[in-house]
C-alpha cells in the first residue's frame, strides 16, 4: 500500500516538474508579449514565472521525497512489515547503494534535487536545464519499471514507457501549470487579456492532441506486451487497474475536446474582435474554460495517481502467473449467499498456508461487510430521492456506520482486539492488519461526519466534500491493497487482489462522480443517483460474489 502511494506521488511530481519548463517556454512567455506595454508584460511574466517556479520546485521535491521514502518502504516490505514497523538503516543503505534498483533510485533522487535547485536560478536558460534534468529523471524511472523487467530487456518497451510518461507530462503537466496560474490568466490587468488566453489555449491544443495520441500509442504497446489477451483485463488486478485508468481518462479527453473545438475558437474570435474582458460573452467563455479546465485537471490527477498504483501492480505475465486460474475465473462473477460458517475462527493462523477455516472466516467478514455497504448505498439513494425515506435514512445512518466500523475493527482481525495475540504496535507493523484497522477508522470518521451532517448546507448533503475525498482515498488504497505474503499461495493472492481491485474501481467511480457533481462539472440530476448506485453495486459484489475458497 505504501509503495503504491509513493509511486503515485513520484509520477505526479515528475509530471509537474517536467511540465513547468514546457509551460513557461511554449505558453506563458509568448502569451505575455501580448500585454499592452512593457511594464504590464514584465508584471504578468513575473507572476506567471513565480507560479511555474513554485510548482516545479514542489513537484521535484515531492518526487524526491517519494523516491527517498520508497527506500525505507521497500526494505520494510522485503521483511514483511509496513514502514510503521521500522526499517534497519544499514539495510536501507545496502539496498540504496548495492542493488541495481537502489542505485537507479539514488541517481533519480539526485537528479530531482538538481531539478528543484535549477528551477530557483535566474534567467530564461534555466528552464532548458530544468527540462533536461526532469527528462533524465523520467528516463531513469523508466529503467526500473515493468518494461525494464520484461524478459530479454528490449529497449523498445523501456523507450515506450519513457515516451508514455513524457507525453503525460507534456499534456497533464502543462495543464496543471495552466490551472495553477489561472488567476493570472483569467483576471489580468487591462491590455488584451482575451488575446493572451486565446494564445495559451491555441498553443496548448495541438500539443495536447499530439501528446494524447502518443499516450494512446504507447498505452496500446504496453497493454499488448503486459496483458497477452483481452480476458486478462478482468482476470487480473493489473488489467482491472488499467481499465480504471482508461475509464477516468474519458472525462479528461472530453474536457480537452471541448476546449479544442469550442472554447479555443471562441477565444480566438473574441480576440480578433478585441473584446473586453468584462463583456458578457467574454465572461461566459472564461467561465466555461475555467470549468472544463477543472474537470480535465481533476480527472487527469486521478489518472496519474492510478497510473502510479498500476506501476506497483504485477502484470499477469506471458505464462499467466499473476492472473486468475481457470477455476477462479469460472466463479469470479458467480453469485452465492453470504458466508455464515465461521467454525474454527479462534484457531491460530497456519504459518505455512491459509487453512480452510481461515478462508471461510475471510469470506464471512467480506460478505457481511458488503451487506452493510449495501445499506450505505441504499441510504444515500434514499437521501437523493428525498421524502420520508430520506429522513429515516438520515437518522439511522450514523448508527449503521458505527456498527459497521466496530464490525471491521473487531471481526476483520479478531487476533487483535478479541484474542489479543497482537499488540497495537504489532498490528501497525503488519501490512494486512494495518490496512484493515485503517478501514475501520475511515468508517468511524464517516459516522462522525454523518452525525454532524445536519449542519451541512442542504445542497452539499450528504457529508459535503469530505465524503468524496474519503471515498477516493479509500478506493485508491483498495487498488493498492497488499495481500502478497509468503504464507499465501500466488493463485489465492491473485484472487484476493483482483477482487479488491473490483472494490477499488466501484468506490473510485462513486467518489469521483460525487466530487464532480459537487463541483458542478457533471449534470446533478443524474449524478445524484449514479454515485450511490456505484456504492450499492460495491456492496452487492462484496456480499454475494467475494470468495476465497474455490
Amino acid at each position: 500500500m505504501e509503495h503504491a502511494a509513493l509511486h503515485a506521488l513520484l509520477y505526479i511530481g515528475l509530471i509537474v516538474a517536467m511540465g513547468g519548463p514546457v509551460a513557461m517556454l511554449w505558453l506563458f512567455a509568448p502569451s505575455a508579449r501580448l500585454a499592452e506595454n512593457a511594464t504590464q508584460r514584465d508584471v504578468l511574466l513575473r507572476s506567471l514565472e513565480t507560479s511555474v517556479t513554485r510548482w516545479t520546485v514542489c513537484g521535484a521535491l515531492a518526487a524526491a521525497f517519494a523516491m527517498f521514502a520508497d527506500f525505507f518502504v521497500a526494505v520494510a516490505e522485503l521483511n514483511g512489515r509496513t514502514i510503521f514497523g521500522g526499517a534497519d538503516l544499514s539495510e536501507v543503505q545496502r539496498f540504496a547503494f548495492h542493488t541495481t534498483v537502489g542505485r537507479l533510485g539514488a541517481a533519480t533522487l539526485a537528479l530531482l534535487l538538481l531539478t528543484a535547485g535549477a528551477a530557483l536560478l535566474r534567467g530564461t536558460w534555466r528552464w532548458w536545464l530544468v527540462g533536461a534534468l526532469a527528462f533524465a529523471s523520467i528516463a531513469l524511472t523508466g529503467d526500473v519499471s515493468h518494461a525494464a523487467a520484461l524478459p530479454g530487456r528490449s529497449p523498445v518497451p523501456v523507450g515506450a514507457q519513457i515516451a508514455h510518461i513524457t507525453a503525460a507530462a507534456l499534456w497533464m503537466g502543462v495543464l496543471l501549470h495552466i490551472f495553477f496560474a489561472r488567476r493570472f490568466l483569467l483576471a489580468t490587468p487591462e491590455g488584451r487579456p482575451v488575446a493572451m488566453l486565446a494564445t495559451v489555449v491555441g498553443r496548448f491544443s495541438p500539443l495536447a492532441l499530439a501528446t494524447t495520441a502518443l499516450l494512446g500509442i504507447t498505452g496500446i504497446v504496453a497493454a499488448w506486451r503486459y496483458l497477452y489477451g483481452p480476458d486478462m483485463v478482468i482476470h487480473s488486478p493489473y488489467g482491472l487497474t488499467l481499465f480504471v485508468k482508461l475509464a477516468l481518462l474519458t472525462p479528461a479527453i472530453y474536457a480537452g475536446f471541448i476546449n479544442f473545438r469550442r472554447i479555443g475558437p471562441a477565444l480566438a474570435r473574441l480576440a480578433g474582435e478585441k473584446a473586453a474582458t468584462g463583456s458578457a460573452e467574454a465572461r461566459g467563455v472564461f467561465s466555461r474554460f475555467s470549468r472544463t479546465l477543472e474537470l480535465e485537471v481533476t480527472a487527469g490527477l486521478l489518472v496519474i495517481t492510478v497510473a502510479g498504483i498500476l506501476g506497483s501492480v504485477s502484470p499477469p505475465g506471458e505464462d499467466g502467473s499473476y492472473r486468475l486460474t481457470d477455476a477462479q475465473a469460472r466463479v469470479f462473477l458467480k453469485p452465492h449467499l453470504p458466508q455464515t460458517n465461521i467454525a474454527g475462527w479462534e484457531l491460530p493462523d497456519d504459518p505455512l498456508t491459509p487453512a480452510p477455516h481461515e478462508l471461510r472466516y475471510a469470506e464471512f467478514t467480506h460478505n457481511w461487510s458488503g451487506l452493510m455497504v449495501c445499506l450505505m448505498g441504499a441510504a444515500w439513494l434514499a437521501l437523493s430521492a428525498g421524502g420520508n425515506a430520506a429522513k429515516w435514512a438520515q437518522r439511522a445512518f450514523p448508527l449503521v456506520l458505527l456498527l459497521f466500523g466496530m464490525f471491521i475493527a473487531l471481526a476483520a482481525n479478531p487476533d487483535l482486539w478479541i484474542l489479543h495475540r497482537y499488540t497495537i504496535l504489532g498490528a501497525i507493523a503488519d501490512p494486512i492488519l494495518f490496512e484493515h484497522q485503517l478501514g475501520g477508522i475511515i468508517v468511524f470518521i464517516l459516522a462522525w461526519l454523518t452525525w454532524r451532517d445536519r449542519k451541512t448546507p442542504a445542497e452539499k448533503q450528504p457529508l459535503g466534500y469530505p465524503l468524496p475525498v474519503i471515498m477516493i482515498i479509500g478506493s485508491l488504497l483498495l487498488l493498492g491493497h497488499a495481500h502478497t505474503v509468503a504464507s499465501v499461495p500466488d493463485d489465492l493472492t491473485n484472487l484476493i487482489n483482483t477482487q479488491h481491485a473490483v472494490f477499488g474501481s466501484l468506490g473510485l467511480f462513486a467518489g469521483t462522480t460525487r466530487l464532480l457533481m459537487l463541483r458542478g462539472l457533471v449534470p446533478a440530476r443524474a449524478a445524484r443517483f449514479v454515485w450511490p448506485s456505484f456504492v450499492f453495486a460495491l456492496g452487492v459484489y462484496m456480499a454475494f460474489f467475494y470468495r476465497e475458497l474455490v
